[in-house]
């Protein structure tokens, strides 16, 4: 048979139709606007000075723990290998903390391809996302991306997650539900008596992802931790990184905990074949430091007060309690005129984001001098407003 016959043999079924498209709006979508978003950062970084307060990124300023840095050191000579024992034992780590099998962990290069993974399951399963107004947009994005209908609920009146809202809107057309706790960029967390009976109702009708990015740094941890439900057999999902608390953003390691089903189903994407080798060294003594994490929860609280009182000073309103690495703050101004006007005094923060409130930006937290400098700039800026 010749090779011309024997692709008119071939019948494309629905489902390689499916994957096909997929694929191409992976190709295209997802990963030609993370181009995109990539090349504006990079023209934007070329113009920064090496001084710059970066209070932007909602990174840690305070460094790894020292026993991951001890680790990384003694692992360099080992990169030449590829890292699936690794993932393994990471996993197994994981799991034994959270009282869940390993084949529930899924470990990934940040919790970016987790969030991507998810928005492509969603789309297989041809279903609306149902998420709020004004929160992080890593599965939004993606969704929109693959061509997924987003239905966004509006915060309430205090800028958290409306959940009674959120709740009444769950019906047979919604695919998946996108809670993130504390919710970047409010800081808001959802209380945990409430977060734990919407997801006991809602993951018995659909799968409920909740992006815990930011909760080991909310004064009420770990009473907002989902992990439960998984536990219990539920199409729950719950994320996690150590690019936030564990100040490990450059290094990219995540992880997430999820019926064995799901993870199989995202590991077919291509997404977590490789595993940052360093990082994961870094991930196990990092959670072997008890101290280091404790450390890090009160110097992220004790500048996330340092933010309000600037805020105060400055007499602008915030998102109130906020529990996260930052606040969201109210300029006076189109965000994207203070995000200059504070770059050209030499500290960067967020521009123009969640434009549903163009006035407001996030600002995350910083050494103490980075703070004196924001605080000094943010006078100069609003001084007219």
């Amino acid at each position: 048979m010749s090779q011309s016959e024997s692709k008119a043999q071939t019948v494309e079924t629905p489902e390689m139709a499916s994957r096909r498209t997929l694929l191409k709006l992976a190709g295209i979508g997802a990963l030609g606007a993370s181009a995109m978003m990539t090349s504006a950062r990079m023209r934007a970084s070329a113009e920064i000075p090496e001084d710059l307060a970066i209070m932007s990124s909602n990174e840690s300023p305070y460094g790894p723990s020292p026993k991951a840095v001890a680790a990384m050191q003694a692992e360099l000579s080992n990169i030449y290998r590829y890292t699936w024992p690794l993932q393994m034992k990471f996993a197994k780590q994981i799991a034994e903390r959270e009282n869940v099998a390993p084949e529930q962990v899924l470990v990934a290069n940040g919790s970016s391809p987790i969030l991507a993974a998810f928005a492509e399951w969603v789309k297989m399963k041809d279903g609306k996302l149902l998420t709020s107004a004004i929160t992080y947009e890593g599965v939004p994005r993606v969704s929109n991306a693959y061509g997924t209908e987003i239905l966004s609920m509006p915060l309430t009146q205090d800028m958290g997650y409306d959940m009674e809202a959120i709740s009444a809107r769950i019906s047979d057309d919604i695919g998946a539900v996108y809670l993130c706790n504390p919710n970047n960029p409010t800081g808001k967390t959802i209380d945990a008596e409430i977060l734990r009976n919407f997801v006991d109702d809602a993951s018995q009708k659909v799968p409920v992802f909740v992006d815990e990015a930011y909760l080991d740094m909310a004064d009420d941890f770990p009473a907002g931790v989902m992990t439960e439900f998984v536990r219990a057999g539920r199409p729950v999902v719950i994320a996690r990184t150590f690019s936030k608390l564990y100040a490990m953003a450059g290094q990219r390691l995540g992880y997430a905990i999820m019926p064995e089903s799901m993870v199989a189903e995202m590991q077919t994407t291509g997404r977590f074949t490789s595993v940052n080798h360093l990082a994961l060294v870094a991930g196990i003594a990092s959670l072997n430091d008890a101290a280091y994490f404790e450390e890090m929860r009160m110097k992220t609280a004790l500048g996330r007060a340092k933010l309000v009182a600037m805020a105060t000073d400055l007499q602008r309103p915030i998102a109130p309690d906020p529990q996260g690495s930052f606040i969201y703050m109210d300029t006076g101004m189109p965000n994207g005129e203070f995000q200059a006007k504070m770059l050209e005094r030499g500290v960067r923060v967020v521009g123009e984001r969640w434009q549903e409130l163009p006035s407001w930006t996030r600002i995350c937290i910083g050494l103490d001098h980075e703070i004196e400098r924001c605080h000094e700039a943010a006078k100069q800026v609003l001084a007219s407003v």
